[in-house]
């Protein structure tokens, strides 16, 4: 009984023992994964650190605006093209007043029409080699040349008028086209920038100011 009583004794200091030993390794066991947490967040701070250093240092990406010589070779070829556009226009159509006029007035106009948008457009041609500007060849198929359809469109009203009727359509046309084209130079010409150019449109001008007021005078003459 005696040995009993001790066993029991005993049990009862090392029940409490056993329970107290097992829940501290718990709490233990819980904490590790914590530990590990913050030794893994310790390694790793340094690369996220890197990363957003290198994030921050990378330059942003940006367009570049347009260069100014790139801008001024634009306008360049816009101003050439507009003026060889309307050489090869008026000298479709002044060979045509050349065989259908009614006046010898009218046809000596048209003769002089040809001749000077050729020079002009000479002119044009090699202002554009110069400039380094591609132009359409004058001599190139009529489904290649620019503005086709509104040079179709003259050229086939111009075919079907006759006499009179005839002369008075070329004449509003021809003046028409070279008013256009004179106001548009002239714009032009206080806006470039480009040298060459400012001597082409000083050149082409006094043409076409001359051209647009002996269309005006035969057409005065046709209708009085």
């Amino acid at each position: 009984m005696k040995i009993l009583e001790n066993y029991k004794e005993i049990g009862r200091f090392l029940i409490p023992a056993v329970i107290a030993a097992a829940l501290i390794g718990c709490a233990t066991s819980r904490q590790q994964p914590s530990d590990t947490n913050h030794t893994a967040n310790a390694v790793a701070s340094p690369a996220a650190q890197a990363t957003a250093q290198a994030a921050r240092a990378k330059p942003a990406v940006t367009h570049r605006a347009p260069s100014a010589e790139t801008s001024s070779k634009s306008n360049s070829a816009a101003i050439l093209t507009q003026i060889h556009e309307t050489d090869l226009k008026e000298i479709a159509i002044g060979k045509i007043a050349d065989e259908k006029a009614s006046t010898s007035e009218v046809r000596d106009y048209a003769d002089q029409l040809v001749k000077d948008h050729t020079t002009v457009d000479q002119m044009v041609v090699a202002t554009a080699r110069t400039t380094n500007v591609r132009l359409h060849d004058a001599t190139a198929p009529r489904e290649t040349r620019p503005q086709r359809a509104h040079t179709s469109r003259a050229e086939g009203t111009l075919q079907a008028a006759s006499a009179a009727k005839f002369d008075r359509l070329f004449l509003q046309q021809t003046s028409a086209d070279h008013d256009r084209l004179i106001r548009a130079l002239k714009q032009e010409r206080e806006d470039a920038s480009d040298d060459e150019i400012e001597t082409l449109i000083d050149k082409v001008l006094p043409i076409l100011e001359q051209h647009k007021e002996l269309a005006q005078m035969l057409l005065k003459k046709e209708q009085a």
